[in-house]
């Protein structure tokens, strides 16, 4: 049977309140490609007052405040989010984050980006881990069709689910097309203050993404390079908690590293201008949305030998041991000192991000959502 012309599609748009990261991103850019190519009618689900996102204000989105704001998590999902959905008739409900609704018995689609609470528990409080653990694997049993973001994690899923591996399907992101154009670089290393080369890491910081390691990088690096800074960009997640300002103290890199928190996407763009290098140190990862942005911003890139960053960006970066603190300030120095090495990593990162595209992503989630969607 062919897919319908259209579909009243319902979203969980929960990613986009607050401070959107990577997942609020994702769906963003997926209602971008949508609302320009297709007919359907897209209802965006927000718990409490709708954020203002211009997301929500393109062609073909329906944005819908439910409940007042004070209902959360599994409670707005199964009170709110599934009554909507069965209210407004959808013919797919599309979550983009980990979980969907349980007790609706419309079709549901969902997307999970990595399964970290079950390969690196100790990054979640026990009850959280717990928590999340319960609810994906639900979730996953409740969705029709069920979107990885990387081979990697759609093995993971098979793996650990063999039962539903038929239903995991690969769908891959791409360079996010909502940021704002780069300034230009002088002037993005003028902000920031920049005297030498900037390193910039970006995303949520949790104890696997070894932060640590890089601090004691640059700590050796400002030996050869003294007016080197790093920036870090996300907020602080670790689970035990990292005293970030207590480290850098101890390293004696006050005032060389900036822990900015979460920045506006302005500010996000200003540092992929200014850096000289973007590293992200990770035991485990989906995918690794930063690093592709950086790619595609002509930022050379540090990365980790783990999957999904190696098999995903491996061609166009250099991989290090993400805890060995020498063998990243090396291709970090050599980065720096190789005018060739680092003119062919922009060319080949350049080149592998644009192989991704958010108009393929979104036609292939789309495919997925019809192909399950209710037949009217």
């Amino acid at each position: 049977m062919p897919d319908p012309p259209s579909l009243t599609i319902g979203l969980d748009g929960r990613e986009l309140q607050g401070r959107p990261t990577g997942t609020g991103r994702y769906l963003r850019n997926l209602l971008r490609a949508w609302s320009a190519t297709a007919a359907d009618r897209l209802l965006v689900y927000c718990a409490g007052r709708l954020p203002d996102d211009p997301a929500l204000a393109l062609p073909g989105v329906v944005p819908r405040a439910l409940g007042s704001g004070r209902e959360r998590g599994l409670w707005w999902a199964e009170r709110r989010l599934a009554r909507a959905a069965e209210d407004d008739d959808v013919d797919v409900l599309f979550c983009p984050a980990y979980t969907c609704p349980l007790t609706t018995a419309r079709v549901r689609v969902t997307a999970v980006h990595d399964l970290s609470f079950y390969a690196w528990p100790d990054d979640f409080a026990a009850l959280d881990g717990i928590r999340r653990r319960l609810l994906v694997a639900a979730s996953l049993r409740a969705s029709r069709v069920v979107l990885a973001c990387s081979d990697f994690t759609r093995r993971e899923i098979a793996q650990r689910f063999p039962d539903l591996a038929p239903r995991v399907v690969h769908v891959p992101l791409a360079a996010a097309e909502d940021l704002p154009p780069s300034p230009p670089r002088g002037e993005a290393r003028a902000r920031l203050g920049a005297r030498g080369p900037v390193i910039l890491t970006a995303g949520a910081i949790l104890n696997r993404r070894r932060l640590p390691v890089l601090l004691r990088a640059v700590a050796s690096l400002r030996r050869a390079w003294p007016d080197l800074t790093l920036e870090v960009v996300g907020d602080n997640r670790t689970h035990p908690p990292l005293d970030l300002e207590a480290l850098v103290t101890e390293l004696g890199c006050a005032g060389a590293v900036h822990v900015s928190g979460h920045v506006s996407d302005a500010g996000l763009a200003a540092r992929y201008a200014a850096a000289d290098v973007f590293v992200l140190l990770s035991e485990y990862e989906g995918f690794g949305l930063p690093v592709l942005e950086a790619m595609a911003r002509g930022v050379p890139v540090v990365t980790s030998r783990r999957p999904a960053l190696s098999e995903i960006f491996g061609v166009g970066a250099l991989l290090v041991e993400p805890g060995d603190e020498d063998a990243v300030s090396s291709a970090i120095d050599r980065v720096l000192r190789e005018p060739r090495l680092r003119a062919d990593l922009v060319r080949r990162g350049q080149a592998l991000a644009a192989s991704f595209s958010w108009a393929e992503t979104a036609q292939r989630t789309r495919r997925a959502l019809a192909r399950v969607a209710r037949r009217r």
